[in-house]
């Protein structure tokens, strides 16, 4: 493999994860604004419980459970937006090193 070919490789793998990251950035904010919207629509039907957000006490165990299943999604989110970050990083690394 020669050199030009190997920093060629390094340059696709960029632009891939750079793909990469953009996609995963939009699925974290549609994730983001999933939650959000199901806050909103919690707090309308039961009210905000009083004080500051602490889910694990008895006031917001409701708020909870309500949203599990989208926090699981935006966790998700989140995880596949810094692999693919840490992606990046990587590609940008092996084509300095290519140099």
């Amino acid at each position: 493999m020669t050199t030009k070919s190997t920093k060629q490789q390094a340059r696709d793998r960029i632009v891939q994860a750079a793909m990469d990251v953009v996609e995963a950035e939009h699925h974290f904010r549609v994730a983001r604004a999933e939650i959000k919207a199901m806050y909103e629509v919690y707090f309308r039907a039961h009210g905000r419980p009083e004080g500051e957000f602490l889910p694990y006490t008895d006031a917001w165990e409701g708020v909870r459970l309500f949203t599990a299943a989208a926090n699981d999604r935006r966790a998700k989110a989140r995880r596949v937006l810094r692999n693919a970050q840490a992606r990046m990083e990587r590609a940008v690394r092996a084509l300095e090193a290519a140099q």
